[in-house]
């Protein structure tokens, strides 16, 4: 049997409409709750199976009304589901919606109205603070790289500008955060460890950040300036120069890393590998750890990772396969996990050349003696650009992973090149970095922006609606006589109950009795069991004794690198821990309040009133919510888990690369044949010879026997057989890694037992480990207890609002002259009020 299904999407409110052979579905249905209240991407993965079950049947008619993002991801999904025999006949049809250009500068208009307007709850500062937080709140680009991948070069080529210093990135302890705002100079504000300010640059250029880096007492430069391929008045992009995993010269930088990478984290993450190089161990626990978060989630958090190949200027396409390049580094993610990766193949230093040096250069008609005077990196591109273009297999976009939306956008921008003769955008193309830019573009408009624009609404509709349902509450008791009885009644009723304090002190009770402690500390105690395992299991690759200096320093310098990763994993994982716990209990102590209010309400009369209690504060309990997501900012997070911070063994400071070598690393062991030995495994006996001896059968009558006769001499004999003696040999693999100056501690024993190189580095490890999720835990009680604290405050607060708001229903009952000035009043409010609602509602309308 054929299905007809139309399915209508709005993702600025996580909106879903499904109907079924033009009948839509009910409320409390399976399907329905299925898709309620979710963003698309988290529930379209299973969709066609939770569909097929519910109708069971394998026929269908799909409509799909939405954005154009949306139906990739919808349409992708249905058609593998085809592919999969999970659906079998299928028709899809696509409804384009649209949507206004302006939306955030529009909610922000109807804000700043309301704030305006005759009710005063929108003058709150409260809620200033929390639609201000939404509003200026930017989107996070993390851009995390191995040393050597291009990775400032890459920034440099989104901004279009030379900006970041490309040398001595192993020596930097300085992050970098670029902060888009649309404006063409840059400026900064530079922080040392303790978050200090040192210095505000006004100009920042590629020379100040040279400066920057060098030196030693910068840890942070917050940048602003234009990124120039998204605009910054719809959402704030930020590039954030993440610190590698070997390029991490503290532990706090590592920690740093790993929680961008964490699910919570709201960012998208930008990991550049270095096509001409994949075959390194510095990124492998950063991968494995990428790999890890992916599999937690659906298609937001596979979105959330895009892999850039650089360098691929670097190979040639006469003599390499460019398609097998490709495939081979797949190959390298999914050694580490990581299957269908996004991947985006590029020439960053292509790109910032025909944007800086090459930008007013007429390429089409350089004459020789022209390009001679060009600079050395304008003159290496010129030929790049010819490779890019004239080589089928170089035209990079090609590999990448684009919607098909995304795709239609950038042929088109291609075949305008093309007729143009636009050989710098043809080249711009093909070199990748267009992919790179629409990818995050897309991200940010599917992900970024429509919760932003969400957020915003949120921010105050709450109190709208409140304010609503008090002005009809107020009209009500001033035209409808039972309304204003049942409003006097409950409002005495509910002010005694406040005024009594019996219930509040029940109530304060129970929230004193919420603990999630004890869940933070069992998951703090599970994280550090796997620290310690995954720490610990590299001895047991060595022998009982290391009679090597070099093997001794190999073992601790890899035991260093394991517990800093394993250190980092454990902070991120901690953090996600204590900040679900925390907003969890924030939402446990919204949930009792409202439950108190509700309470209340069933102890008092009120059939005839068309509202509850909690009705009249929603917008102050909505306020309390952005509390609770407050709670959880980034500074608490760094605070909660900063003990986590310190790297137990230190074996060498980097700094200027020198070169490359390669390394041996330990993968595993095998016994080997060094000889034989004999081994007894028994005896027998042996002839060895006669002797003469009396006959027995000699008697006096045979006297034609011998007197004497031979008998047979045996000994006995040790049988041995050879044996093979077999050694413990470690088995190596080669690695290559970059070379940098370097000091470290010389380990003058070179010969001792690996139990107690063991001993010592993992009772220190442990110890820090311990003291580090001790400060943690302890930060987190104390985070909760003041939160309880506060929230107690506020919930008083909420108290007298509820008796202030009744006691003004009561006025508006007991007053007959109020009643009618209250009318007129209240119409107009309302009347203004429901403008607001519909300016809004065709604000997020598609």
């Amino acid at each position: 049997m054929l299905a007809r299904v139309f399915v209508k999407y709005n993702p600025y409110r996580l909106q879903t409409l499904i109907k079924i052979n033009g009948r839509e579905i009910e409320s409390d249905s399976s399907l329905q709750k299925y898709v309620s209240g979710k963003r698309l991407q988290e529930w379209i993965g299973r969709f066609p199976l939770e569909l097929r079950n519910e109708l069971n049947t394998m026929d269908f008619n799909v409509e799909f009304y939405g954005m154009e993002l949306d139906w990739d991801d919808f349409e992708f999904s249905f058609r593998q589901a085809q592919e999969a025999n999970v659906v079998r006949n299928l028709s899809l049809n696509f409804i384009q919606g649209q949507s206004k250009e302006n939306v955030v500068e529009e909610i922000t208009e109807i804000f700043n109205d309301l704030r305006e307007g005759p009710v005063e709850d929108f003058r709150d500062p409260k809620l200033l603070k929390d639609f201000n937080r939404v509003h200026d709140a930017f989107f996070p680009v993390n851009v995390v790289a191995t040393m050597s991948s291009g990775k400032s070069t890459l920034i440099n080529a989104l901004l279009e500008r030379k900006l970041m210093p490309a040398k001595n990135e192993a020596c930097t302890a300085t992050i970098t955060c670029i902060t888009d705002n649309d404006k063409d100079s840059f400026t900064a504000e530079v922080f040392n460890q303790s978050g200090e300010l040192l210095e505000s640059v006004n100009d920042l250029t590629y020379e100040v950040m040279e400066r920057l880096n060098g030196n030693a007492e910068v840890h942070r430069i917050n940048a602003e300036g234009d990124i120039p391929f998204i605009d910054a008045r719809t959402t704030a992009l930020q590039l954030v120069d993440t610190p590698g995993p070997n390029n991490s010269q503290n532990q706090a930088h590592k920690n740093a890393t790993y929680s961008a990478i964490n699910n919570d984290s709201n960012n998208l993450i930008l990991y550049v590998l270095n096509g001409t190089q994949l075959s390194t161990n510095d990124d492998a626990s950063l991968l494995d750890y990428v790999a890890e978060q992916i599999s937690k989630g659906g298609k937001q958090i596979r979105d959330r990772f895009m892999f850039v190949i650089n360098k691929m200027d670097s190979f040639n396409p006469e003599e390499e396969n460019i398609a097998g390049v490709i495939d081979q580094a797949k190959k390298y993610l999914a050694a580490h996990g990581i299957h269908d990766p996004q991947i985006f193949p590029c020439s960053a230093f292509t790109a910032l050349n025909l944007y800086t040096v090459l930008r007013d250069v007429d390429i089409n008609n350089l004459t020789r003696a022209e390009e001679r005077k060009l600079s050395s990196s304008a003159r290496d591109t010129l030929p790049m650009i010819d490779k890019f273009i004239e080589y089928e297999s170089m035209h990079l976009e090609q590999y990448s992973v684009l919607a098909p939306s995304t795709k239609r956008e950038l042929e088109y921008r291609l075949s305008e090149a093309q007729n143009n003769s636009d050989t710098k955008m043809q080249a711009f193309i093909h070199c990748g970095l267009y992919s790179i830019e629409a990818a995050i573009t897309a991200y940010v408009k599917k992900y970024a922006q429509t919760k932003k624009i969400k957020d915003l609404v949120e921010s105050f509709y709450e109190v709208l609606e409140s304010s609503q349902v008090l002005v009809k509450a107020k009209t009500m008791v001033a035209t409808n006589e039972d309304a204003a009885k049942a409003t006097a009644a409950r409002a005495e009723a509910v002010k005694a109950k406040i005024r009594d304090g019996q219930e509040a002190q029940s109530f304060k009770a129970r929230i004193a009795a919420f603990n999630p402690m004890s869940r933070i500390e069992s998951k703090a105690e599970q994280l550090k069991g796997e620290s310690d395992r995954k720490t610990t299991m590299i001895f047991r690759h060595y022998g009982s004794t290391i009679t090597s200096r070099a093997e001794a320093k190999r073992l601790i310098a890899q035991f260093a690198e394991n517990s800093s990763n394993a250190i980092a994993q454990m902070s991120a994982e901690l953090e996600s821990v204590i900040n679900h716990e925390v907003v969890e209990t924030g939402e446990k102590m919204l949930l009792e309040y409202q439950e108190k209010l509700t309470r209340f309400d069933e102890d008092s009369a009120g059939e005839e009133l068309e509202f509850d209690t909690v009705d009249l504060i929603r917008g102050a309990l909505k306020n309390m919510q952005e509390t609770v997501v407050a709670w959880c900012s980034d500074e608490f997070a760094a605070e909660a888990v900063d003990d986590l911070g310190e790297v137990i063994y230190e074996t060498r400071t980097w700094h200027e690369k020198v070169g490359q070598k390669a390394e041996e690393v330990i993968i595993g062991s095998h016994e080997e044949k060094i000889g034989t030995r004999k081994v007894k495994t028994g005896s027998h006996r042996e002839k060895a010879g006669t002797r003469k001896v009396k006959n027995p059968k000699k008697k006096w009558w045979s006297f034609w026997r011998d007197s004497y006769i031979d008998e047979d001499v045996y000994v006995t004999v040790d049988d041995y057989k050879e044996e093979d003696v077999y050694k413990t040999v470690l088995d190596y693999q080669t690695v290559m890694r970059d070379v940098f100056e370097e000091k470290s501690e010389r380990i003058e024993k070179f010969s001792m037992a690996t139990s107690k190189i063991q001993d010592a580095l993992v009772t220190k490890f442990r110890m820090n480990i311990d003291d580090g999720i001790d400060s943690a835990l302890k930060y987190a009680k104390k985070q909760i207890k003041d939160m309880k604290t506060q929230f107690t405050i506020m919930f008083d607060e909420l108290d007298k609002l509820i008796a202030q708001k009744y006691s003004e229903l009561e006025d508006c009952a007991k007053d007959q002259e109020r009643k009618q000035q209250e009318l007129e009043h209240n119409r107009k409010i309302l009347a203004w009020i429901e403008d607001c609602r519909d300016r809004i509602g065709g604000i997020l309308e598609i």
